[in-house]
């Protein structure tokens, strides 16, 4: 919660026993929270402020300050309780990688007084999500472009060096924050400067702090979800995950590739096509976003490996931060003279690039999902369409070449 508010602290169960082995009962670990007077609970939710609900009515997300609430129920026994587990798995996984700056921080739990059920006290990120900024990030130059893009990047390279994997990396998933100036919260803005805001064609995103989110389904490498089940975003899932293969961080290199394109046209990825079947067929056939016109060679170089086919050709996240940290970095820490000429074509392909409009239709198709959610077929179903339709095309290929050695003796 908010740093002035040192009251309300006392009702957050902070990390720093989050390893002990009583706590493995969820229900064990956060007893004492219930001892707590909900009175005082009471008193500190009436500041916050409910920003929505998702999943059903499962999920509550709540405002104070730059700090947000998740509400989750944890269940009792049974099924509730397996859930439980997992997520208090997911949240030992998110501890691990709070080293870095890119990270949501994740500060403890408490517990709602009307529900009672447990909640994830978390930083409040109050630009919103990546995609809900598209329009004004494609605006700005390609020096804030690669800044925001190391961000990120930097923050994945974070969570696979912790061994894990993110598995449901995707715009949505990626938080902005801008610090207000003199420290005063943007709620006390006079409707003016709001409107002035709204008005606004593009926004300067250079000192807008990008962290990683919902690490709910962040998990050890050997980790997988149940057979032939799919689960996430269409257009930011690797082929072979489609087909039911396992996560790995090469998959999350996938993800980050549309996200790279999202820089480029300023729309999320498939955006004009229904997210179902057909299109996962097409991206398994090897269909991918086409390129935008005007992007530096050097930067659709390395989108296009990040968007292989082959996950073993792919780049792992610390490749992927060193190209773009040589970008960026090594320019202003060299004279000009003493880049090579390889990275000096690159830095002046980003430098002479226009900043211009696409002509990518931005309104969605009605059945496109950005939510991530279980698809409504399996990776069984998938295989089995593209081993039959493989299957034809040697037939095709073996009558085309009958015939080919028919003529030959005629």
């Amino acid at each position: 919660m908010a740093d002035s508010d040192d009251k309300d602290k006392r009702h957050i169960k902070y990390l720093a026993r989050f390893g002990e082995k009583k706590n493995f009962n969820i229900h064990g670990y956060f007893k004492h929270i219930s001892r707590v007077s909900i009175t005082k609970i009471n008193i500190t939710l009436k500041k916050w402020t409910i920003l929505g609900k998702g999943e059903g009515k499962r999920l509550l997300v709540l405002k104070h300050g730059y700090h947000w609430l998740w509400e989750w129920p944890w269940g009792n026994g049974g099924h509730g309780e397996g859930v439980g587990r997992r997520r208090r798995q997911s949240w030992k996984n998110h501890e691990r990688c709070l080293n870095s700056y890119d990270i949501i921080n994740f500060y403890g739990f408490t517990r709602s007084p009307d529900t009672l059920r447990y909640m994830v006290v978390m930083d409040y990120a109050n630009k919103g999500n990546f995609r809900g900024n598209l329009t004004k990030i494609i605006k700005n130059d390609w020096k804030q472009k690669l800044h925001m893009l190391h961000r990120i990047i930097s923050g994945l390279n974070e969570i696979h060096k912790q061994k894990l994997i993110h598995c449901d990396f995707h715009d949505g998933n990626i938080l902005n924050h801008k610090d207000e100036e003199n420290g005063e919260n943007k709620e006390n803005e006079s409707e003016e400067n709001k409107e002035s805001e709204k008005n606004e064609e593009s926004e300067n995103y250079e000192n807008v702090k990008v962290y990683i989110s919902d690490l709910g389904l962040c998990q050890p490498i050997k980790s997988f979800l149940k057979k032939y089940e799919i689960y996430g975003v269409i257009p930011f899932m690797a082929p072979e995950i489609l087909r039911g293969k396992h996560f790995t961080p090469a998959s999350d290199i996938y993800s980050f590739s549309m996200i790279m394109w999202e820089f480029t046209s300023g729309v999320p990825p498939f955006n004009d096509e229904a997210h179902d079947f057909q299109l996962s067929l097409s991206i398994c056939r090897g269909g991918r976003p086409k390129i935008i016109k005007n992007t530096p060679q050097c930067y659709v170089d390395l989108m296009k490996k990040c968007w292989d086919e082959d996950p073993l050709k792919r780049p792992s996240s610390k490749e992927v931060l060193n190209i773009i940290e040589e970008w960026i970095i090594l320019p202003y820490e060299k004279e000009i003279e003493d880049i090579s000429k390889e990275l000096k074509r690159y830095v002046m392909e980003f430098i002479n690039t226009p900043i211009g409009n696409n002509n990518l239709v931005t309104e969605s198709h009605p059945q496109a999902c950005y939510t991530s959610r279980v698809l409504d077929f399996t990776s069984k179903k998938l295989n089995k369409y593209l081993e039959s339709e493989c299957l034809d095309n040697c037939r095709i290929s073996n009558d085309i070449n009958s015939l080919d050695i028919e003529t030959d003796e005629n």
